[in-house]
């Protein structure tokens, strides 16, 4: 029996792609570039704020996953009017956050505290919002394999959705400040408006999608103490949050551009002298991400030659890991580069079915706490995937620049006439096993956990069979 129908999945697809839009201005890099130098906040104090930022959100997403599933609305819901009443607030707070009403140094400590304020009350919306986007995809229908299917597209077009326009909109801005010889500031808040504002407007589509499996009044957490206290239950979600912290210690993606800038002659193969370290990082990353969506597209493929997404997740880490160690004995000089970027973008194939893997093994999760305690714990199993990506991200950039503190790197001014030679000697000795191996023991060390996780095929069915039988019995009553 199918649940979810085409005009059901087509305006949850365009709610996420909204929240997407929202996110490709906060979640990327731009951030911290709108920081130091749109709202010009010293370098320091940048840093400051983002320790505080990531202490908020360890502290803030399994308080608001607590919450999500000990509070019930009158319609039995707990996770669709969310996404009815969340919109509005992290559309405007999106703007809020990116007006610069100053730049005047002796109100530092004013703006500062006021950015702080519009990032924590976004942040607590924007969560709420993402709790319940995410949380739902386990309630949009009680068969896996619909469910599974569900959650394919979701991951594709969102991926899809924030990678354009990460890596668009800055570039955009720029342009027209360029052109129109308006400040970068006035020129971001108008982005804001339309991408963060109109986003959030546009991810109100997402209320559309259908709860259909309902919590039980009678078994419903009754305190944020019980909600909170089932998180350390959920031995299968603990598992792969474990293996997504090990999986962020692969920081060397983030040295490219300068193992690019530093080691690359300007003239190697294909170069010609007209691209530069940051044109040739946007090469690496489009051929390590264009492939991936190849992976999204048969990721439902890959769960059944491999008898499920746990022992997905295994293959495409090792076929990661394999690949780049290739690639880092093949070397850099000459053709090799390419080569071991050919190399790289296979590897990556499989990669692009990760989140699918990940957000599904999130949903089985759930069906196993309610199999097992009777409870449902949508709300903070999905607050731990929102909190594991911001950590992550956290984790990637501190021992990145962590690591280019203790090579000794000095930034060189872009007016050099060669860039080569210019740094430590443990720079030169270091970057490129950084670059390339650092991503390699983090694809050893993400399967680990997996290997803990016991939830064959057979036992999925199993629950699944239960819990619809359950189910109907306690409507009969």
């Amino acid at each position: 029996m199918k649940y979810v129908s085409k005009k059901e999945q087509i305006n949850y697809l365009a709610g996420l792609s909204g929240q997407n839009l929202v996110y490709s201005l906060i979640g990327g890099s731009f951030f911290t570039y709108f920081m130091t130098d749109i709202a010009l906040f010293p370098a320091v104090t940048v840093s400051v704020i983002l320790i505080i930022m990531k202490i908020w959100d360890g502290i803030n997403d399994p308080i608001v996953g607590s919450f999500v599933d000990k509070h019930s609305f009158k319609n039995g819901e707990k996770l669709r009017p969310f996404l009815r009443y969340t919109p509005l607030p992290v559309g405007v707070f999106t703007v809020l956050i990116f007006l610069v009403f100053s730049t005047e140094e002796n109100l530092l400590w004013l703006r500062v505290s006021y950015f702080i304020i519009m990032y924590i009350a976004w942040d607590i919306a924007y969560t709420l919002q993402d709790v319940a986007i995410w949380g739902i995809t386990a309630s949009v229908s009680p068969v896996s394999d619909e469910r599974d299917n569900f959650i394919k597209w979701a991951r594709t077009v969102g991926s899809l959705v924030y990678g354009v326009f990460n890596m668009a909109i800055p570039m955009f801005i720029e342009m027209i400040a360029l052109q129109t010889k308006n400040r970068m500031s006035l020129i971001t808040l108008v982005f804001a408006v339309i991408f963060g504002l109109g986003g959030g407007m546009l991810s109100y589509r997402s209320y559309k999608a259908q709860e259909r499996i309902k919590i039980n009044p009678e078994t419903q957490q009754t305190s944020l103490f019980e909600s909170f206290s089932l998180l350390f239950k959920n031995k299968m979600m603990l598992l792969v949050t474990l293996a997504n912290i090990f999986g962020s210690l692969g920081f060397g993606t983030q040295l490219v551009t300068y193992f690019f800038k530093y080691k690359l002659p300007v003239d190697f193969p294909g170069a010609d002298g007209f691209i530069g370290a940051l044109g040739l990082t946007t090469i690496y990353f489009a051929i390590t991400s264009v492939p991936q969506f190849i992976g999204m597209i048969f990721a439902d493929k890959m769960k059944k030659f491999f008898k499920g997404y746990v022992n997905t997740l295994i293959f495409m880490q090792a076929v990661n890991a394999v690949t780049r160690a290739i690639a880092f004995f093949i070397g850099f000089e000459g053709i090799n580069f390419w080569i071991g970027m050919a190399l790289i973008a296979v590897g990556s194939i499989p990669m692009g079915a990760l989140s699918i893997a990940q957000t599904s093994v999130f949903c089985d999760s759930v069906d196993y706490m309610e199999w097992k305690t009777g409870k449902r714990t949508e709300g903070v199993t999905f607050s731990m995937q929102t909190f594991f990506t911001k950590v992550s991200s956290g984790i990637t950039g501190g021992l990145a620049t962590l690591s280019l503190h203790l090579l000794d790197y000095k930034a060189v001014d872009d007016t050099a006439a060669s860039f080569i030679g210019t740094q430590s000697e443990a720079f030169d000795l270091w970057i490129w096993p950084l670059v390339m191996l650092t991503p390699v023991i983090a694809s050893i060390l993400y399967i680990v956990p997996l290997f803990f996780i016991k939830y064959p095929q057979e036992k999925r069915e199993q629950v699944e069979k239960e819990l619809i039988e359950r189910r109907k019995l306690e409507k009969i009553q």
